[in-house]
């Protein structure tokens, strides 16, 4: 599935895996829209969503359909995800809370530090190496059971961009008896790390849609009007703050990026 590319994948597909199918979107549909396009028409009893910026290790995917064979109850299943420099990046979590995602975006805007929170969220507390049940993956490396989607549905194309993940592990443990499993054995090394790059901008807005509708869909609309007001209050005295020093160029351009984001 492509999402508009202009950086030659379609050509070299059709050049070195001439079998492939290929749907070329004429614009950036979104994440989920363009996977479920592949969904939908797939014949497999297991679907892996892959991103395009990773590298699959040798054997991670024999690994991964080898195991997912020995276990009736999986129904999601995770690898190890790497950096580009082959440290861990967290790829399995808890469920977000209000509590977690208001963090999340207030540091961001001023600078990353450590919180109990997120260490909690994120599972730093473990060292990811072994096999654990969990709540939530990354959808960079996401293999789904085919029984699954039939019981509870694609992925929301109401999510553009981040959390269209996090919302379907959610419905598919509350409306089918399958469970969410990190298997460690099997790696990746994902390069377009989202990293809550505090000066980048566009990140920050598609994230912050999408965790108001997360929610909104999985919470209720009181939990997403509350998450909403309250990060819109601390982004209020974050500018008041910001507005003090802006002689400071640095600041300025937070000060700028603030005023922009509590107007989504």
């Amino acid at each position: 599935i492509d999402n508009a590319s202009s950086d030659g994948s379609i050509e070299m597909l059709k050049k070195e895996f001439s079998s492939t199918r290929i749907i070329r979107n004429k614009e950036n549909l979104g994440f989920a829209k363009a996977n479920n396009q592949g969904i939908r028409i797939a014949k497999g009893d297991n679907i892996l969503l892959l991103n395009s910026d990773t590298i699959v290790f040798d054997n991670c995917l024999y690994k991964i359909s080898e195991f997912i064979k020995s276990r009736s109850d999986i129904g999601i299943l995770g690898c190890k995800v790497l950096n580009r420099d082959k440290s861990l990046q967290y790829s399995c979590f808890h469920n977000p809370t209000l509590l977690t995602e208001l963090v999340f975006f207030s540091k961001t805007i001023i600078k990353n530090f450590w919180d109990p929170l997120s260490y909690f969220k994120h599972m730093r507390y473990w060292n990811h190496n072994s096999l654990k049940e969990v709540d939530c993956l990354s959808g960079c490396f996401f293999w789904v059971k085919k029984d699954v989607f039939e019981q509870v549905g694609l992925l929301d194309e109401d999510f553009f961009m981040y959390f269209e993940d996090f919302e379907f592990c959610r419905r598919m443990k509350k409306r089918s008896h399958y469970k969410i499993y990190y298997y460690p054995e099997a790696e990746i090394i994902h390069l377009g790390t989202m990293s809550a790059d505090p000066d980048n901008y566009s990140m920050i807005k598609y994230c912050y849609e999408s965790v108001v509708k997360y929610f909104h869909k999985c919470d209720g609309k009181i939990v997403a009007r509350r998450f909403d007001l309250l990060c819109n209050f601390v982004w209020r005295l974050e500018m008041f703050v910001f507005f003090t020093l802006q002689s400071n160029k640095k600041f300025n351009k937070k000060l700028m990026m603030l005023r922009e984001l509590s107007s989504v």
